[in-house]
């Protein structure tokens, strides 16, 4: 038995449908360009959703980390300085979302701290250190 492009449209719309990631009634008939059209936005989204979780996750465990290394977060203020622990918490945010920040090379070296952490590697990739005088 063969297994046809429509039989594999129709399962996918279905299989979305079934998930209530889309309506029935959204599904044109005999235009597979807007069905297409239909399942990419609905996996995008999902897709979406998730790597936002997946930041979130990210997130929650940077902060487990680094609450782990130190007795507490005055303990950061108190050694570092408050501007190390605003970059801390503005690295937290850039996790969760998936973005980074810009440090100057001594900021950078003053969290450089963070590539111990136990997913300290990790967490870096959320750094991007720019040149003394650029500005972003």
């Amino acid at each position: 038995m063969s297994y046809s492009c429509s039989d594999f449209t129709d399962d996918v719309l279905n299989k979305l449908t079934g998930l209530g990631l889309i309506r029935p009634e959204e599904v044109e008939e005999n235009d597979p360009e807007s069905q297409a059209n239909l399942a990419i936005t609905a996996i995008t989204e999902v897709a979406g959703k998730a790597a936002s979780a997946s930041g979130a996750a990210g997130a929650q465990l940077f902060f487990e980390e680094l609450l782990a290394s130190v007795e507490s977060l005055s303990a950061i203020a108190e050694q570092h300085g408050p501007a190390v622990l605003a970059q801390l918490m503005y690295l937290q945010s850039a996790i969760a979302k998936g973005t980074h920040i810009e440090l100057y090379p001594a900021e950078a070296t003053a969290l450089g701290f963070v590539c111990a952490l136990p997913s300290g590697e990790r967490w870096w990739t959320f750094v991007s250190e720019i040149a003394e005088g650029t500005t972003s």
